[in-house]
């Protein structure tokens, strides 16, 4: 059985290429190393001649995700391969080089998307690829010319779709559904109708806290996105020095919430500064995570909308009786339901970070 495989850095991966190269290099011996470059009217065509199965819906869809540019590819040899049975996405079960695959996924978790960089994991993948890719003389050869059954169909396994349903919903119902128990406890069991010290106070501080916590670890771990996981960081810890400035006023005295909150942005910010060059891909590949949306609406609805909402004048002027108290209520419990969207995105997406350190290691 031969151990040669290949790797292809789809050019939405470029931002990467320098750390998923040097962590190739690291695993096996590269035997080629070399970029291709494509039509990009043809991408979609000569993708399902590089795959092997024809769906013009699911490769044009892919050339939209993994970008048209040039992209390279690296072909290696894994001299102790360990061979083990993983299923495909069509739920066949194949046998696979470990090192490979596994060093695959965490790739596509360092780049924050799943369809950016490939891998063969095995022999007959990586014979129809290389030949489909090039000739011996590593030149493009005219895949428009190839022929495959249209009756090929990509077909998902029905457990694999039902959990990516249950992170996509039920993560952010639930975090949505305990923020709103927290209100709840904090308005009809505490009756102190989250006031500053309340429940919902305190779960607002915990959620910014754990947040901020795990971009710092992320950022830690991670070098290739240090800039964008320490200004996250930054922006969570900020958020909870805001939410105790009552505490560090009742405890060190009035005004000294605001010498800690410049003192923690300064050093994030400095660290920042420091792996700059990493910012920008490291903020790139958050806005390209699947559920980065639910961080922009929590960070819309704590910055924006709950501000907007805890003005008294508003609710003055709709005839509200006890104006200020409702302005509070509506203030801190849209802060709340922002921090568990917010929350929602950040804890997947440091597992995520997390886990593909873990693979690397």
């Amino acid at each position: 059985m031969t151990n040669e495989f290949l790797f292809v850095l789809w050019s939405a991966a470029r931002l990467h290429e320098r750390e998923i190269a040097d962590e190739i290099a690291k695993r096996f011996r590269v035997v080629k190393d070399f970029e291709v470059e494509w039509p990009k009217r043809h991408f979609a065509a000569n993708l399902a001649a590089f795959y092997g199965w024809k769906s013009w819906h699911v490769w044009r869809n892919k050339a939209r995700k993994c970008g048209t540019g040039p992209f390279r590819v690296i072909v290696v040899e894994d001299p102790s391969p360990v061979w083990r049975r993983e299923r495909d996405t069509s739920g066949h079960e194949l046998l696979v080089d470990a090192n490979v695959y596994d060093l695959k996924k965490s790739f596509r978790a360092l780049t924050g998307r799943s369809n950016v960089v490939h891998s063969s994991v095995t022999a007959e993948e990586t014979a129809h690829q290389l030949a489909a890719l090039k000739s011996p003389s590593c030149d493009p050869i005219p895949f428009r010319a190839m022929r495959y059954p249209d009756d090929e169909r990509i077909r998902l396994s029905r457990r694999r779709v039902w959990l990516g349903l249950a992170g996509d919903v039920l993560v952010p119902l639930s975090a949505s559904f305990a923020a709103g128990v927290a209100v709840w406890a904090d308005v009809f069991v505490n009756g102190t109708g989250c006031a500053e010290n309340g429940i919902v106070e305190w779960a607002g501080l915990a959620l910014s806290a754990l947040s901020g916590a795990l971009m710092t670890l992320c950022a830690l771990r991670a070098k290739s996105g240090r800039g964008a996981h320490a200004l996250v960081a930054a922006f969570f810890f900020d958020m909870a020095i805001r939410e105790i400035d009552f505490m560090m006023d009742w405890a060190f005295g009035s005004c000294i919430w605001p010498w800690v909150l410049s003192a923690v942005t300064l050093t994030f910010v400095a660290v920042t500064v420091r792996y700059a060059k990493t910012l920008y891909p490291g903020l790139r590949a958050m806005r390209r995570s699947r559920r980065f949306p639910l961080f922009a609406c929590g960070a819309a609805l704590m910055l924006f909308v709950s501000q907007f909402l805890g003005r008294s004048a508003l609710w003055r002027s709709l005839g509200i009786a006890d104006a200020a108290s409702f302005s509070r209520f509506a203030e801190e419990s849209v802060e709340l339901f922002g921090y568990a969207l917010m929350f929602s995105w950040v804890a997947p997406h440091a597992l995520r970070v997390l886990r593909a350190r873990a693979n690397r290691a």
